[in-house]
């Protein structure tokens, strides 16, 4: 066999191996496409239930208030420990532009931003399909 028909066989094997998408999962890959700002952030840990509860508070909370919210609004089934929330309100939320923080001498208090309010729409968006 020749080098060129080694690489038209390679070529063959590697199509073969991908398969070709219906047009319902075009449809997803192409909003997966349109939207890849939206989904890097639903990576972000905690963010969802995070943006929920900054989302309905009428005032900046702490990272103590929101898990307490969260507690709360799930009827106690989700804790989340402030540490936690914290860490990812900080080292996520924060960094990624989704939250705004007002840091006083003993704790920070978070509020939610223009970017974070729509990644959060998106998300409801998003499962309210499901």
């Amino acid at each position: 066999m020749m080098k060129d028909e080694r690489l038209d066989s390679k070529k063959i094997q590697k199509k073969k191996s991908i398969k070709e998408l219906n047009p319902e999962n075009q449809k997803i890959w192409t909003s997966i496409a349109d939207n890849y700002e939206m989904i890097e952030g639903a990576q972000l840990s905690n963010s969802f239930i995070i943006l929920m509860v900054l989302n309905d508070a009428k005032e900046p909370l702490s990272s103590a208030e929101i898990s307490k919210s969260i507690a709360l609004y799930s009827g106690g089934h989700i804790y989340k420990l402030a540490s936690t929330l914290k860490d990812s309100l900080e080292s996520r939320l924060k960094r990624e532009g989704y939250v705004e923080s007002i840091d006083l001498s003993h704790k920070s208090l978070y509020s939610i931003t223009y970017k974070g309010r729509k990644l959060l729409k998106g998300w409801i968006a998003f499962l309210s399909v499901y």
